[in-house]
């Protein structure tokens, strides 16, 4: 949940990132071997998903630089982390995920306020701050699933502590996405509950001091823009949320998708270097239709779906269930690291997990009455 191999990639030393990342799905296979009793149906969609992706957008990456490396390597890790996750989600309770999310997003906190001048990624003046995840984006997506997992806590304190930090630490991405979410999490929430009025009035008070009181150095163009946001005084700097905008990312990939819809134009040619386009398409849907076609794509929308419908049909029983769904379903709109982000699919697979076995209890209690 922290991302912590590639952390220590840019930070510490090649050696030690390799080292934690094998060292991470080392101790997910002995888990799966050593201390699982029993183990349970494996989750076949998300086993088809990355059979699918990596068969046939392998096909046209063989037999090119990279091959072991870049793609067997990854092939065969996903396939070992879908497989062992499922146990361990299916073990993990959601206050333990919880509490880890809570150090991974202060690791944000401490960027901003201790490091604010260390970024290895994006320079020391960037101004968005990601701590462990290194991209402000992954970072925001984070504290999201932190944000929707909080509603599924039964202790209060526990509870309003994790919205306080998720809370900040997301705002410190300064990411339009999280903002847009994060109300529109509210929004629900305080319909739903009055109760949970507190998460936005925190998250309001959090803002405010970020965006006025200049403790933190954020970045110039998009403080100024929610500054403006706030204001009475100034005009809506719309320009800046609009710049970079994902939908003219997406627009420059469609021709090269529609040209081989079925089969796909190949492993990692939408993420950036291909095509004469340095930027990647930033969007996990084209990223599967681009690069592997239509049969990955159905199995890609089966999980999707699945995590959406049942969300929504068993809202009443958990609001976190919606919550994440939304913030899952929404990312793969602004990211295509889904392969690679060993944390968005470890939580996917949580999420699975849960409403399949809600279902399966709704079924045998109709069965008994």
């Amino acid at each position: 949940m922290w991302g912590f191999p590639t952390f220590a990639l840019f930070y510490i030393s090649i050696g030690l990132g390799a080292l934690t990342s094998y060292i991470t799905i080392l101790l997910l296979l002995i888990y799966f071997v050593f201390f699982v009793d029993n183990y349970r149906k494996p989750l076949l969609p998300f086993i088809f998903l990355g059979i699918t992706y990596y068969t046939i957008s392998g096909i046209q990456f063989l037999p090119t630089y990279g091959f072991v490396e870049d793609y067997l390597v990854f092939f065969i890790k996903f396939i070992i982390v879908v497989v062992c996750c499922t146990e361990v989600a299916k073990d993990s309770k959601i206050e333990e995920i919880f509490i880890v999310t809570i150090f991974g997003a202060l690791s944000i906190v401490l960027h901003a306020t201790i490091f604010p001048n260390i970024d290895a990624t994006f320079g020391d003046t960037y101004g968005r701050f990601s701590g462990f995840y290194l991209n402000p984006n992954y970072a925001a997506i984070t504290s999201l699933i932190g944000f929707s997992l909080s509603y599924g806590i039964k202790s209060v304190k526990l509870k309003l502590i994790g919205q306080l930090v998720f809370s900040f630490a997301g705002i410190l991405t300064m990411s339009r996405y999280f903002l847009l979410i994060w109300i529109l999490t509210n929004i629900v929430a305080a319909v739903m509950n009055r109760r949970n009025l507190l998460a936005p009035i925190l998250g309001v008070i959090v803002l405010s001091f970020v965006l006025f009181s200049g403790a933190i150095k954020l970045n110039t163009a998009r403080f100024e823009a929610w500054q403006s946001v706030f204001s009475d005084d100034e005009e809506v700097k719309t320009e800046t949320f609009n710049d970079d905008n994902r939908q003219d990312t997406w627009a420059t990939y469609t021709d090269i998708i529609l040209r081989k819809p079925f089969f796909g134009n190949g492993y990692r040619k939408l993420q950036g270097g291909y095509f004469g386009l340095a930027a990647g398409v930033h969007n996990l849907y084209l990223l599967v239709l681009g690069e592997a076609g239509i049969i990955a794509f159905v199995f890609f929308m089966w999980i999707v779906l699945f995590l959406l419908i049942k969300s929504i049909q068993y809202y009443r029983y958990n609001f976190y269930y919606i919550f994440l769904a939304i913030v899952l379903a929404t990312s793969f709109l602004v990211g295509h690291t889904y392969f690679e982000k060993y944390s968005t699919i470890f939580i996917s697979i949580f999420l699975y997990l849960k409403l399949l076995d809600h279902g399966n209890e709704r079924k045998s209690e109709q069965a008994l009455q």
